[in-house]
């Protein structure tokens, strides 16, 4: 029988960032996750869109990409195929807030699924952060808040038991 390695769900800001700030910090995360037996789903996998030039902090910079990248397309991909079913079915969160100047609601959305959800969230956030203590609802869903990435890394293994 094979035994199923823990799934960690990489969420964090895409509006307004480029492709590679986008990923970057994914990359550096699932490598590290990875080396402790530890799975990730990283919601930028297969959006060569995104990935290719940099985003627009407002969904009308880029729903000329197609229908995926209206609105509609958006909530309907992330809600229904992708990003809603991997927080389902990820056994926590490592949500990634570094550096970001201002809040992004699709993390927030996904903080809200794990913790509807009963999912653990590990959110690296930096004092100061727009989303440090902005609304007790946002803050109420970030059950450990760490300073950085590493510490972020190394709080998912920890709960994981890795």
């Amino acid at each position: 029988m094979t035994v199923r390695q823990p799934l960690v769900y990489l969420a964090g800001s895409v509006a307004g960032l480029s492709g590679a700030d986008a990923t970057n910090w994914r990359n550096v995360a699932a490598k590290f996750l990875d080396a402790r037996g530890i799975e990730s789903l990283d919601p930028m996998r297969a959006r060569g869109s995104l990935i290719s030039g940099p985003d627009s902090p407002d969904f009308n910079g880029y729903k000329d990409r197609g229908v995926f990248f209206t609105s509609r397309g958006i909530m309907a991909r992330d809600f229904m195929a992708r990003d809603f079913n991997d927080v389902k079915r990820c056994d926590a969160l490592l949500v990634n807030l570094i550096d970001y100047a201002k809040p992004s609601p699709g993390a927030i959305m996904e903080l809200a699924w794990a913790y509807a959800m009963q999912k653990p969230a590990v959110v690296a956030l930096e004092a100061g952060n727009p989303h440090h203590g902005a609304h007790p609802m946002i803050f109420e869903a970030m059950p450990f808040r760490v300073s950085s990435l590493d510490e972020a890394i190394d709080t998912v293994a920890i709960i994981l038991g890795r």
